[in-house]
């Protein structure tokens, strides 16, 4: 005989049955398939039928289950409309709106520094300092506008670093307005908080740094280039008393992205002019603690215009990597005399004796965060990385004897989490000769620096 079951009708019946007979340790649902299982032994229903039945329910039961994730996923999402996201990590505090058109974030950094001088003439100064200590609040408005505002509080004086606001609502394509970084220099671009020397090469002598304009900027999967104007001479005592103004631009393009192997190029430009008719052009030994500076052209009168132009270049094999740039200022004064040109570079090598990598973030073209394997609190050990630097600059042209130095460094990176490193770096500064604008006296010079940090940021 053919049984044509109605589940829903004999599930029915049967837990009627079982609350009847004070049956509570079964559902009805075991009930009813323990029945069909005893029809089935009977012979009243054959094998297929009772597996085509078997199979019928629980297919239902995953629907019903089905039907009440959904029914608490709506609950949820309903319970939740109006709450606020909270996330926490290495990029600090993120708050969120529930659909995501408003974000706000709040961090900051603290490096501390000493550094102990063996000196050869000229007197640098042993000590420590409060290199950078900053805070920041940066976020989205209706999903199309960013803002970013972030102060430093390290040193005699409050300093403003990046304060602007910016437009992405077109397609691959941010504008930023304000005072932010001007897009020249890959040591210069990339975040202080993850250069792997406490201090960027003496050619950073030449890169514009930050400035109150306005630029532009767009990226493809392996590419990306920036421009921008920009008013300078507000916030360094390098500039010239007048403002300025500067046309910047900057390409990189990455010809090999593989997993944790990356090719980095680049270039930049800049024409800058009608900052007054002074310049000047000097340089730390690679080391903040001390105020001095063993190269120093001094003021460039009747200065015109200058060009900047650079090149640089990265690679990325696992935990080796390899950086480079050249820069160069081509200088007009007017009146008598010739046109000096200035120039620097460097080139360092670096090498993770743990295993990790320097990422690459290849729509700025900059390098990011390192995330040690093993994180010191959590049973691991950190990441360990070596480096050697060897950098140059040389102002020295046209009668101008700013001096010409040449630096080895040698740095021990420990990343004891992804927000805390030390760092420990040894600097061998020779120059050939001084700067004749105010150690005109002390001819060549080798200074010995030994310097420590300790950094955090969040």
């Amino acid at each position: 005989m053919y049984f044509k079951l109605r589940l829903p009708l004999l599930r029915g019946a049967l837990f009627c049955c079982a609350s009847i007979f004070s049956l509570p340790a079964l559902s009805a649902d075991d009930a009813l398939m323990d029945l069909i299982k005893v029809l089935r032994d009977k012979g009243t229903i054959s094998n297929t039928d009772y597996q085509a039945i078997k199979n019928a329910a629980n297919s239902e039961n995953q629907r019903d289950q089905a039907s009440e994730k959904e029914e608490i996923k709506k609950q949820v999402a309903e319970a939740t409309r109006d709450t606020v996201k909270v996330k926490t990590g290495s990029s600090g505090l993120k708050l969120e709106s529930p659909d995501g058109a408003f974000k706000f974030q709040v961090g900051g950094r603290v490096m501390v520094d000493t550094a102990i001088y063996d000196k050869d003439k000229t007197s640098l100064g042993s000590g420590a300092e409060i290199r950078r200590a900053r805070l920041f609040a940066r976020g989205t408005v209706y999903n199309d506008w960013f803002y970013k505002a972030q102060i430093d509080f390290a040193g005699d004086d409050v300093s403003l670093k990046d304060v602007y606001l910016g437009y992405q609502g077109f397609d691959d394509v941010k504008i930023t307005i304000g005072n932010h970084k001007e897009p020249f220099s890959l040591e210069e671009l990339t975040s202080s908080k993850y250069i792997t020397f406490m201090e960027r090469g003496l050619p950073n002598a030449f890169s514009p740094g930050r400035d109150v304009g306005i630029s532009a900027s767009t990226h493809g999967e392996k590419w990306g280039t920036q421009a921008g104007f920009f008013f300078d001479g507000v916030k360094n005592d390098s500039s010239p008393d007048a403002q300025g103004w500067g046309v910047t631009g900057r390409f990189h393009f990455a010809p090999m992205m593989e997993n944790e192997n990356v090719i980095h190029l680049g270039a930049a430009a800049s024409y800058r002019g009608d900052g007054g008719d002074e310049l000047r052009f000097r340089e730390r030994p690679e080391s903040h603690v001390t105020s001095t500076r063993l190269v120093d052209t001094g003021t460039i009168s009747d200065y015109s215009n200058q060009t900047l132009l650079g090149a640089e270049a990265a690679a990325v094999f696992g935990p080796f990597s390899l950086q480079g740039e050249y820069m160069q200022t081509s200088v007009d004064v007017d009146g008598p005399g010739s046109d000096p040109d200035f120039s620097g570079w460097y080139v360092f090598g670096s090498y993770f004796l743990t295993g990790e990598h320097r990422p690459y973030k290849a729509g700025s073209g900059t390098f990011g965060r390192v995330k040690p394997k093993s994180v010191v609190g959590k049973g691991g050990h950190g990441a360990w990385e070596l480096a050697a630097r060897y950098s140059s600059i040389d102002l020295d042209d046209s009668g101008i004897e700013g001096g010409e130095e040449d630096n080895i460094t040698v740095g021990l990176n420990w990343y004891a989490t992804p927000n805390i490193r030390f760092m420990a770096n040894y600097i061998r500064a020779s120059t050939d000769p001084t700067s004749e604008v105010k150690y005109a006296s002390a001819g060549d010079e080798d200074v010995n620096s030994y310097q420590l940090r300790g950094q955090v940021d969040f």
